[in-house]
């Protein structure tokens, strides 16, 4: 027979027949009616087609094939809770599975941390983060082949939805002893006619750069493009040239890297950053539960940073 022919509450009624002894019995622990159990049975009989009871005047026993019946089916009820259970975790967000694809900005700056809290928070979610282009992380979330993505804001892309998340001060990145390090602060004026030391062509900081630049009538001179942030302090400090860096990628690594950091003294001297989900109402909870988590977590710094508390 085929197995998909099976209907479920007619085997939780047979369970109930075989358990009680009685259809009566069997009808009153499912409140049903008792011709309907009667039903539910015959038509099991023949959609098995086989005899699961002897019918007989003090009541009724399993044959053969309804004890085997019976013994199966606890372990089938058995591994139906075990999913309805697993199921159960997923919808509530006690377990889950997040695939997280970010640029080279957000991965060098807090999102580690913060997916480290979140991992120890929630310790039933699974969360893969890859280190992509933005071009990259706008192709994969528009896909689906990421749950989500983190971009800078420079980006537009009609069919994704982008939350923002958080801002990074831009500063200048300068060889120890540069003359340009005898001034505090610098703008973009000051430094656009020096070589400069730059991401990858298509990276969305380059192009905010050069959108810069270009709003000041000036081009940049491009000596060096770099695949990491690593890479860029490593050629300022040998003297390549100067670079512009968010300011989590610069300061910290300002005494060790042999680099000087000034804060550069734009109006629009920041790197923005947007949280990309491809349709929040299909979000998995694993990943709303995330969401909400960097979300929040920003809401608390940027509400410190407002009251004067480092």
């Amino acid at each position: 027979m085929n197995p998909r022919n099976f209907d479920l509450v007619s085997l939780r009624v047979f369970v109930a027949a075989a358990e009680e002894g009685s259809l009566a019995k069997a009808a009153a622990r499912h409140y049903i009616a008792l011709s309907a159990v009667s039903r539910r049975i015959s038509e099991l009989e023949a959609t098995a087609g086989v005899q699961l009871f002897d019918r007989h005047d003090r009541g009724m026993s399993l044959t053969a094939a309804g004890s085997m019946l019976l013994a199966r089916l606890h372990n089938v009820f058995d591994l139906l809770e075990d999913i309805a259970s697993e199921l159960d975790a997923f919808s509530s967000g006690s377990r889950g599975h997040v695939r997280i694809q970010a640029h080279m900005s957000a991965m060098a700056g807090v999102l580690p941390e913060k997916v480290a809290s979140f991992l120890a928070a929630n310790p039933g979610i699974e969360v893969d983060v890859d280190e992509c282009t933005s071009l990259e992380v706008l192709h994969s979330v528009r896909i689906g082949s990421a749950d989500l993505g983190l971009v800078s804001a420079t980006l537009e892309e009609p069919s994704i939805h982008m939350i923002p998340w958080r801002q990074d001060e831009l500063v200048v990145i300068l060889p120890i002893g540069h003359a340009l390090a005898q001034r505090q602060t610098l703008s973009l004026a000051e430094i656009v006619g020096e070589p400069f030391v730059s991401m990858q062509r298509d990276s969305a900081l380059l192009t905010l750069c050069r959108n810069h630049a270009k709003a000041a009538g000036k081009t940049l001179h491009e000596r060096v493009h770099a695949a990491s942030f690593e890479s860029v302090r490593k050629m300022v400090s040998i003297g390549l040239g100067i670079a512009i860096l968010p300011a989590g990628s610069a300061y910290p690594w300002a005494i060790d890297s042999r680099i000087e950091v000034r804060p550069l003294c734009e109006k629009r001297a920041t790197h923005s950053l947007v949280l990309c989900i491809r349709n929040p109402a299909q979000m998995s909870t694993a990943t709303k539960l995330l969401v909400e988590h960097l979300l929040d977590s920003e809401h608390r710094v940027s509400q410190r940073r407002c009251s004067g508390v480092a």
